[in-house]
Order: C-alpha cells, then sequence, then structure tokens
C-alpha cells in the first residue's frame, strides 16, 4: 500500500500549521518501526526537506509545478492532506483521500468575496475527499455549519503535542524579567491579545511577554499601545529553544483567543505544569477542560481578578494534573490513530 502525507506546508515552518508538519516528520524519522509491513509511506515536502526525517519513508519535492499538473504526480492507494487548505491532490482520482480540516476560522475573520472563495475552495475539498477528521469536536461543528460534509465518514483526532519538557533552552532576552505571563502565537486580531494590555496595568507585578509572528497589521496596532504599557514587551518569533524557555520560566500562559480550532498553546503550557487561563470561545473549553482557568468576559478588573485567584489556587497537585492530561495528547496517540484509518481498507 503506498501512502502520501502531505507535509508541503513546511514551506512555513513557524506557523502552527508547519510546526505539525515538523512534528509528523520527526515522529517518522524517530519511529521507523511503527510503519505499518506492507505500507510504503512518502512525504511530500519543500526542496530543502527532501531527506530530513530519516530512511524509512520516501521524499516527493512539493514542486509549484505539481499544483497545476497533478496528473504528473506518482499514483498513489491513500493521500492524507493534513490540513484543509493545501494547494496540492492526487493524480488518480483512484486514490482514497483522507483530509483533515483544523477550522472554519476564515468565516469570520474574511469578508465578501473573499470569504466565498474560501468557502468554495474548502467545500471542493470536501467534495473529493472519501473520509475527513477533525482537530476537535468544535471543529468538526462549525464545519457542519458552513460546509456540506455529505454524510461523508467523519472522525474527531485530536492534535498530537510534541514534548517540549525535553531538548535544550535558550532565553529569548538578555536580562529576561521575572516574574512573567507568556502569550505565544501568531500576533492577529483574532488572539485578542489587546485585552490583556489594560489587564496588566492592574498586575503591576508581572510582566508579560507576546511571543509569535508579528507581522500582521494587528502586531502594529499593539506596538503603538506598549509605551503606555511598560509591562508589555512583544518578542516576535522566537525558536524551538527559546520557545522551551518561555515555558519552564512563566508564571503562567494567558491566551483570551476568540478563534481557535484546537489551542495549542494551552496543552504546551500544561506540559510544564503552567497554568493557563483562557477564554471560554470556540475549542478551547474542549481542550482546555477543567485544567485551564477562563475569562468570563474580557474586562480588566474581571481578568484580573481571575488570575490572581487562579494563581493563588495553583499547586502542585494541580500542576501534576495537568502534566498527565497534557500527556494524553502525545504524537503516539495521535498516529496510532491515524493509521488506524490509513490500514483499515489496505
Amino acid at each position: 500500500m503506498k501512502i502520501l502525507v502531505d507535509l508541503s506546508i513546511l514551506r512555513h515552518p513557524y506557523c502552527g500549521l508547519g510546526q505539525i508538519a515538523l512534528s509528523y516528520g520527526r515522529w517518522y524519522a524517530e519511529h521507523p518501526e511503527s510503519i505499518a509491513r506492507g505500507c510504503e509511506v512518502t512525504l511530500l515536502v519543500p526542496k530543502e526537506y527532501m531527506g530530513a526525517f530519516g530512511q524509512s519513508v520516501d521524499y516527493l519535492e512539493a514542486k509549484p509545478l505539481y499544483r497545476h499538473l497533478p496528473m504528473l504526480m506518482p499514483d498513489y492507494d491513500l493521500w492524507h492532506s493534513i490540513h484543509q487548505l493545501t494547494p496540492f491532490r492526487p493524480s488518480s482520482r483512484r486514490t482514497r483521500r483522507l483530509l483533515t480540516i483544523h477550522d472554519v476560522n476564515f468565516v469570520y475573520e474574511k469578508q465578501g468575496a473573499k470569504r466565498q472563495r474560501y468557502l468554495r475552495r474548502l467545500q471542493r475539498e470536501v467534495d473529493a475527499a472519501d473520509e475527513l477528521c477533525f482537530i476537535s469536536h468544535f471543529a468538526q461543528e462549525d464545519c457542519a455549519r458552513h460546509i456540506d460534509l455529505h454524510g461523508k465518514p467523519q472522525h474527531v483526532i485530536y492534535n498530537g503535542v510534541a514534548d517540549l519538557t525535553q531538548g535544550p533552552q535558550s532565553a529569548p532576552l538578555p536580562s529576561p524579567p521575572s516574574p512573567f505571563f507568556l502569550s505565544i502565537g501568531v500576533v492577529k486580531a483574532k488572539k485578542n491579545l489587546h485585552t490583556l494590555l489594560p489587564m496588566m496595568d492592574l498586575l503591576p507585578d508581572y510582566r508579560l511577554l507576546i511571543a509569535g509572528n508579528d507581522s500582521d497589521p494587528y502586531a502594529d496596532s499593539l506596538r503603538r499601545q506598549l509605551a503606555q504599557h511598560p509591562n508589555v514587551e512583544m518578542l516576535g518569533t522566537v525558536s524551538d529553544d527559546q520557545r522551551r524557555w518561555l515555558y519552564a520560566h512563566c508564571a503562567a500562559l494567558l491566551f483570551p483567543s476568540l478563534s481557535e480550532g484546537f489551542g495549542l498553546p494551552a496543552i504546551e503550557a500544561m506540559q510544564w505544569g503552567r497554568p493557563v487561563f483562557c477564554s471560554r470561545c470556540t475549542s478551547l473549553p474542549e481542550i482546555g477542560s477543567t485544567h485551564a482557568r477562563y475569562f468570563d468576559d474580557f474586562d480588566p478588573a474581571h481578568m484580573a481578578e481571575t488570575v490572581r485567584k487562579g494563581l493563588a489556587d495553583f499547586g502542585p497537585q494541580a500542576a501534576e494534573a495537568e502534566k498527565e492530561y497534557a500527556a494524553t495528547f502525545s504524537y503516539e496517540s495521535h498516529m496510532r490513530r491515524y493509521w488506524e484509518l490509513y490500514v483499515k481498507q489496505k
């Protein structure tokens, strides 16, 4: 059985999907024995990742030519697109397609004709798929509100979360502040980070470090406000070593996002036994479960009090419970679920 796993999103290795693709590749490199007997796995990757994940898998370069002429690609029995808007597709209609859908956030972020284009594109991908996977029950329900799923077989498989507690650490600043809160992820309006700035005025004994790609205009707006909030700092994109250091040393994760299909930082912070404070929006209550603390609204006084109370109530027992919960999102569990789907019709 010939299986292709589309990791072409590695062209953006520092975005959330790029990190997931990296984790897939690393899993194959570290678990060559887990490839089922009689199966051949090919990873579709950018040129710079050819051969990057060991010799137990084959590689196909994600050439721009294949985007426009998919009939030039080799044939496969199964094609797994690890996210819903890949520009690549199989050469044969006989190939069984497994499509993972992360979210339909574009429905809320985009307007008019652009929103409709994304809807049509996702509908085409769903139409062409044989089976659908979703990264949370919320993502499944939200997608069904906007896309015709045609009653196709559907599965919820939570994202795998790489164990960040292993590996080197590096401080992102020459003189890191202490104590500090962390907020991490792409700095966009949906992350709702501006609500943290007036809250931090009420927590003067702490600093807030905001880490993540800050090329969006929303980040420029935040930067212009920092002069009025001296205990808040934006770091921009951080390396894996720096990310480990930030989780290891922060007092808590602050994650007031309005729109998530999963909520990766919440589980990453729990791996370290760090308190997590997030919104009750979209998938976050599902993923954070009873281990996260939640903002009921975004009034600065309420948010500050939620953080104060949450920190006071958080102890070693809560930290250990978080770590145990976070371990249930292992890539071992995630990949085992997908392999069950890969080989069920072998």
